[in-house]
Parts: structure tokens; sequence; C-alpha cells
């Protein structure tokens, strides 16, 4: 089943009286359960095809289906309620709220969302990222690798059906990169998670399923 699919996907943006095309008519789909990750040179596009999958941004012309409705035109308290929903979101800045606990990080969303067992999912959740034992500390009290899986816990916390993630592994050490995509693996085959991520790093995109080539707002057939 596909779980997105984009037709003839365009975005421009006017940099002064520049206009500059960022996406160039994407046509791709990703199935349910895939694990894909989206690869190219820098401006090429990637990122603003990912916030136009999660709906944080709108195309200037196309249509975006996820799991076979028509995103593309909703309204933006609606565009809202779907990604809290059914949409993950890990980025290369961790965002977590630095007051918080770790725990209270990840029950954030789940409350936004007015889940009841909250606290019982986010330990359930933050003992499937390796992080059981931290559930009080700090993000301050962490390392960047334990911060980028608090973040993964949270994206995870309103069991989205797809999880986005951009340069996840950018801001990390080899150690601690190999560590989160193995962590998205594990994601992936033991819960059939959809993953679509960016990155720059030819290893770390080599352990998805399959790599979408951009190159000047399109797709390459490699």
């Amino acid at each position: 089943m596909e779980i997105i699919k984009t037709s003839n996907l365009k975005k421009s943006y006017m940099l002064g009286k520049v206009e500059v095309k960022a996406l160039n008519g994407v046509d791709t789909s990703v199935e349910q359960g895939e694990f894909v990750a989206i690869m190219g040179p820098s401006g090429c596009g990637k990122s603003t095809f990912l916030n136009l999958a999660g709906m944080l941004d709108t195309p200037t012309s196309g249509e975006i289906y996820l799991e076979g409705n028509d995103v593309t035109n909703m309204n933006s308290n609606t565009r809202a309620e779907y990604r809290l929903k059914y949409i993950g979101f890990v980025f290369q800045f961790f965002n977590l709220f630095n007051e918080l606990t770790v725990m209270e990080n990840v029950m954030f969303p789940m409350m936004l969302n007015k889940l009841s067992d909250y606290k019982d999912r986010s330990k359930e959740l933050l003992n499937l990222v390796g992080l059981g034992d931290r559930l009080h500390h700090l993000p301050s009290e962490l390392s960047g690798g334990q911060q980028q899986r608090v973040t993964i816990a949270r994206s995870l916390a309103n069991n989205p059906k797809i999880l986005l993630a951009d340069e996840p592994t950018g801001n990390l050490d080899t150690k601690s990169s190999i560590e989160i995509i193995e962590l998205f693996r594990k994601l992936n085959q033991e819960r059939e998670q959809t993953i679509v991520m960016v990155t720059h790093s030819p290893e770390i995109g080599g352990m998805a399923d399959r790599i979408l080539h951009f190159r000047d707002g399109t797709i390459e057939n490699i």
C-alpha cells in the first residue's frame, strides 16, 4: 500500500525578484513499512520534499496523498491535527524542551493529543530507545546521541504512520550516528515503521531499503 504519493509536485520560492524552483515536478511513492533514504547535493530539494510530505509546507502545484487521502489543500487547522496524529518528525537539531525532563519531553505530544496513558507509554518508548534509566534527567545531562534518542521516542509518541527524519545524524559523531540508524532499522523491521530520511552520508543512506536520488528539484533515475 502506498502511504506517501506525490504527483507532479512543484515548489517555488521568491528570493527577492528571482524565482527559485526547489522542486520541479516530483512523482514518487513510498510503500507502507518501507525505510527510504533521500540523498543528493545541497539545494537539490531534499528537505523541501520532506517538509511537503510532512505537511509543514504547501506546494506551489501538484498533489500529495497520504494513505490515499489528498492532503494538498487541507486548511491549516486540519493539517495540524493530521500531523499530530499521523506523522512523527526527527530533525538534525533535537528541539527538546530544556526545562523538561526526558520523560516530560516524550509525554508532551501525547498530552496535546489527549491520550490518557501518556505516562506508561512514555516509559515504554524510552525503554525502546534504550533510555529507560534516564527518565528524570534533563536534556543537558545527556550526550548528543542520547538526546536524539529522546527525540525519536517523542516522535513515536502518538504512534505515527510515517516517521520523517531530516539529517538525523548530522549533529552526531560516527558511533552515535550508526547507533541511531541501527535504531531506525529496528523500528522499521520490528514495528514495520515507515521511515523517510534525508541524509548526506552514503554510509547512512545505504542502510535504508531504497534511496531516492534528488538533483535540481527532481528525482534521478540511477
